[in-house]
């Protein structure tokens, strides 16, 4: 594996895997509510979108799929050993979009950043 698996913004990008691992209870539910707010918007649908354009543009879709694992590790809710399909928590969809936007970030303009990482301003600051 690469030593950058999340590209240019590696970095950036495990900072916040780490900082989201930490969260507790009270900070994922804000983050939901938040992101329940914002994603309804057409201002986000139109973020999502040129997203997903700038990943594949930039080919960096390696680097997306490389994001699964970690992020799956600490967002999949625990159920019984005979579980048959992987149940997520709330915050999977926020992290994931805010993960995606700083994996690319050096490519996205600060509008469509601030809106895809938004449901974090107040958890995990991207400073």
């Amino acid at each position: 594996m690469s030593a950058l698996p999340y590209g240019p913004q590696t970095a950036a990008v495990r900072g916040f895997l780490v900082r989201l691992a930490g969260l507790g209870a009270a900070d994922r539910a804000a983050v939901v509510a938040r992101y329940e707010a914002v994603a309804a918007t057409r201002a986000y649908e139109g973020a999502d979108t040129r997203l997903g354009d700038v990943i594949t543009r930039s080919g960096r879709e390696e680097a997306r799929d490389a994001l699964s694992g970690p992020l799956l590790q600490l967002v999949k809710r625990t159920t019984s050993p005979t579980a048959t399909e992987i149940e997520l928590e709330p915050i999977a969809e926020p992290a994931l979009a805010a993960l995606l936007a700083l994996m690319v970030r050096d490519l996205l303009d600060d509008a469509t950043l601030r809106l895809l990482t938004d449901a974090f301003s107040d958890t995990i600051p991207l400073g």
